[in-house]
């Protein structure tokens, strides 16, 4: 898979996770990280520095999603913008 579609995949997760926060959208299926194509892609494409924001990305989306439906809106948002400024740091290292 081109590393454009892996980012890809992972900007969908999040967007559907701020969509079922705000209302808008259902509760997303989510994966980890090891589920997620960009694992495949670092196997083949190693950047060690790119494993531990990955994971947290993931887990952090995944514990927004909790948080949502424990009634717990505001951590959920803060695990949100957590999540929106993994994504970040994983693009810009990833294009760079």
């Amino acid at each position: 898979m081109e590393i454009e579609m892996v980012v890809l995949t992972n900007f969908q997760a999040l967007d559907k996770v701020a969509a079922f926060l705000e209302g808008s959208g259902p509760e997303p299926e989510l994966t980890t990280a090891q589920d997620c194509p960009m694992s495949e892609w670092l196997k083949d494409n190693p950047r060690p520095d790119l494993d531990e924001p990955h994971e947290e990305f993931h887990r952090v989306l995944l514990e927004a999603v909790e948080r949502k439906k424990q009634g717990l809106i505001d951590e959920a948002n803060a695990l949100l913008d957590r999540g929106f400024l993994l994504y970040s740091q994983l693009e810009r290292a990833i294009f760079e």
